[in-house]
C-alpha cells in the first residue's frame, strides 16, 4: 500500500533518472510477460522483443548511475549478468539458435525480476514508497 504521507516529499526530491529507470523497468517487467504468454516467433513477438530488448538494456546501463550511498550494490552485478543474457540471447536468435535465445531472454528477465524484489527494501524508495 503507497504511504501517501511520505510519497510526495520522497518523490519530489527523487532524481529523473531513478523515475526514468523505474519507468522502463516497469514497461520492461510488463513487456516480458507479455513475450512470455504470446506465442512466439511471430512478427508481433519480434517487434515486441525488439522493445524489450531496448528497454531491458536501457534498465540495466541507467542503474550504474544509480547507487547507494556512492557505491554499487549486488543489482549492479545483476545488470551486467542481464546486459551479458541480452547481447547472448539477441546474437542466439540472430544464428537461428532459439534454445539459447530463449534461456537468455529467459535469464535476462529473471534478473528484473530479482532486482525488483530487492528494491522492495523499506531502505530503497521504491520499497519506502510502498512499504513504509
Amino acid at each position: 500500500m503507497l504511504n501517501s504521507n511520505a510519497a510526495i516529499p520522497l518523490l519530489e526530491q527523487t532524481p529523473l533518472l531513478v523515475f526514468i529507470h523505474l519507468t522502463a523497468a516497469i514497461l520492461a517487467f510488463v513487456f516480458g510477460l507479455i513475450m512470455l504468454i504470446r506465442k512466439k516467433g511471430t512478427p508481433v513477438h519480434k517487434r515486441l522483443g525488439r522493445v524489450w530488448v531496448a528497454l531491458m538494456a536501457f534498465t540495466a546501463l541507467s542503474s550504474f548511475f544509480i547507487q547507494t550511498q556512492g557505491h554499487f550494490s549486488v543489482i549492479h552485478v545483476l545488470s551486467v549478468l542481464t546486459l551479458i543474457a541480452l547481447f547472448r540471447g539477441v546474437y542466439a536468435i540472430r544464428h537461428g539458435d532459439q534454445r539459447t535465445h530463449r534461456r537468455n531472454m529467459l535469464l535476462a528477465y529473471g534478473g528484473l525480476v530479482i532486482a525488483g524484489l530487492f528494491t522492495l527494501d523499506p531502505h530503497r524508495l521504491l520499497g519506502h514508497l510502498l512499504l513504509g
